[in-house]
């Protein structure tokens, strides 16, 4: 007779988690399309100052909306970042405990668990696992995890995305 798996580990909700959730959740986009709305707002504002008689300060703010907006994208990591380490999750310890009934997370601010009937899709990224679920996706980093945690991440992988077909 095999026993159910269960494993559970603690760490440290700390910058380089952080870095790590960042760059395999969100997708890289370097194309010039993600200045469109920028471009837009700013010629936006520049026509209103230049062939209307609205008052020029409407158009400066249209135009700083532009500026707002490339700021956003050009320091869009450093932004999520200092949000994620300013809140109180930051610097806590997490304890994951995986099994055969899903994914439990635990600190002194959050208990969730994620069974694996909510997972649609697991994506397996260059240092972890995407949860695909409900219209939201989590990551799961390997660097916490044993080889049999990795193991049956990889199986449960197999199985959920093989049901997803």
């Amino acid at each position: 007779m095999t026993t159910a798996f269960t494993y559970s580990t603690t760490y440290l909700l700390d910058k380089s988690h952080y870095i790590e959730t960042y760059e395999a959740s969100v997708p890289a986009d370097n194309s010039k399309k993600v200045y469109l709305i920028a471009v837009l707002l700013a010629l936006v504002g520049l026509a209103v100052l230049m062939l209307t008689e609205i008052n020029a300060f409407v158009a400066w703010f249209i135009i700083a909306l532009g500026g707002l907006e490339v700021f956003s994208i050009r320091f869009k990591k450093p932004w999520w970042l200092a949000r994620q380490l300013i809140s109180k999750a930051a610097n806590t310890e997490l304890t994951l405990t995986i099994d055969e009934h899903g994914i439990s997370s635990k600190s002194i601010h959050v208990q969730n668990t994620l069974a694996w009937s909510d997972i649609s899709k697991i994506e397996v990224t260059k240092n972890g696992w995407l949860l695909y679920h409900n219209n939201s996706k989590n990551y799961l980093s390997s660097r916490a995890l044993s080889d049999e945690a990795k193991a049956f991440l990889t199986t449960k992988t197999q199985l959920i995305n093989s049901l997803a077909i």
